[in-house]
């Protein structure tokens, strides 16, 4: 089975570069992973890159906002990056967009920290 994401560090920002699309199950595993990032290892800086995803649906939408509440409730904040055209329409469609920091290029959301 090929990777859904991997994660590195660029400073105190932990980067998520996503591999393939997403199903809950994968959603399920980023946020595990996040969570133990923020909890065991006091993280509270990420990214999301989408550079490689083509298309979401609303359970993943959820699941970025629940990301963010948590990073936010350490003090953190969750940013977005590299989102096609098709899948900002849905952040927009659903709301979301009000909610989570998109942001065209990783370094335009690095620099925003």
């Amino acid at each position: 089975m090929a990777d859904v994401f991997h994660i590195r560090e660029s400073g105190k920002v932990a980067i998520v570069d996503l591999m393939t699309e997403l199903d809950r199950l994968s959603v399920l595993s980023i946020k595990t992973q996040l969570r133990g990032l923020v909890t065991k290892k006091g993280k509270n800086k990420f990214i999301i890159n989408f550079s490689n995803i083509d298309h979401i649906n609303s359970t993943i939408v959820g699941a970025l906002v629940g990301i963010q509440h948590l990073v936010r409730s350490q003090n953190g904040d969750l940013r977005l990056c590299c989102v096609k055209p098709n899948i900002h329409r849905t952040f927009e469609l659903i709301g979301a967009s009000k909610i989570l920091k998109i942001f065209d290029t990783e370094e335009d959301a690095l620099a925003s920290f």
